[in-house]
Order: C-alpha cells, then structure tokens, then sequence
C-alpha cells in the first residue's frame, strides 16, 4: 500500500471520528438529530471519558515532570563533569 493511499485512509478515519464526536443537530446539514445520527450520537459519553481521564492524565504528568526534575538535579552538570576530566589528566 502506497504512502498516498494511507495518507487518504488516515483522513478518511479522522473525518468519521469528528462526524462521530459531533452532538446530534449540531450543524443540521452535517448532521441532523433524526435518523441513524441519533443512535450514533457519542459527544456526551465522549464527554464523559475525557472528563474521566483528566486525573489520571495529571497525576501522570506531574509524576514524568518529578521523574524528570529529580535527574536533573541528581546528575551532574557538564561544566562539573569537564573539571573533573582536567584533573584527572
């Protein structure tokens, strides 16, 4: 499968994922309240998974930020590391 078809698949998926996010009778042309559009209405438990994966996602950033921090103040900086070379030469 060619980079261009892929290309095209991957917009085409992104596309169906946005009509689906989109509540029902949001843009009526786009897609209207009735119809399959209704059953197929997934912003609210969208809403809901995101508002419930907020926590987690913050408490996993703050624990990579302090992961990171605490490296980068138990490694030495380079200025110390090239002293240390120089005396040891």
């Amino acid at each position: 499968m060619s980079a261009a078809v892929k290309l095209a698949l991957g917009v085409v998926v992104i596309l169906i994922g946005l009509w689906l996010l989109l509540p029902a009778g949001f843009v009526e042309e786009i897609k209207p309240e009735e119809g399959i559009s209704e059953t197929l209405d997934w912003w609210e438990p969208f809403t809901i998974v995101v508002m419930g994966m907020i926590p987690p996602f913050l408490i996993l950033i703050g624990i990579l930020v302090v992961w990171i921090e605490a490296e980068e103040m138990r490694t030495p900086k380079i200025s110390d590391l090239e002293m240390e070379v120089e005396e040891e030469e």
